[in-house]
């Protein structure tokens, strides 16, 4: 029973997720776009990115515990582009 508990209450099994959608600014291409996508989903911690070229966002599903806003922010930037509010 203490070990199911155990389990029941493991971090690993209760990930603090959360999915955000930030603004993207700088995409003249769908192939931006999918750039943008590949360097958010490297950061360690996220789980899913799908970039809406139309839309000009990208939606991020991340372990706040192992990423912040501005580690989202900073892959977008280094991919060559603008995250906006």
């Amino acid at each position: 029973m203490a070990l199911a508990a155990a389990l029941f209450l493991s971090p690993a099994v209760h990930a603090a997720e959360k999915t955000v959608t930030i603004k993207v600014t700088g995409w003249h291409s769908k192939g931006d776009a999918y750039k943008t996508e590949v360097a958010v989903r490297a950061v360690k911690g996220v789980s899913n990115a799908s970039a809406d070229f139309a839309r000009t966002i990208i939606v991020v599903t991340y372990d706040d515990r192992q990423v912040t806003p501005q580690q989202l922010d900073k892959a977008i930037g280094e991919a060559g582009y603008s995250a906006g509010k």
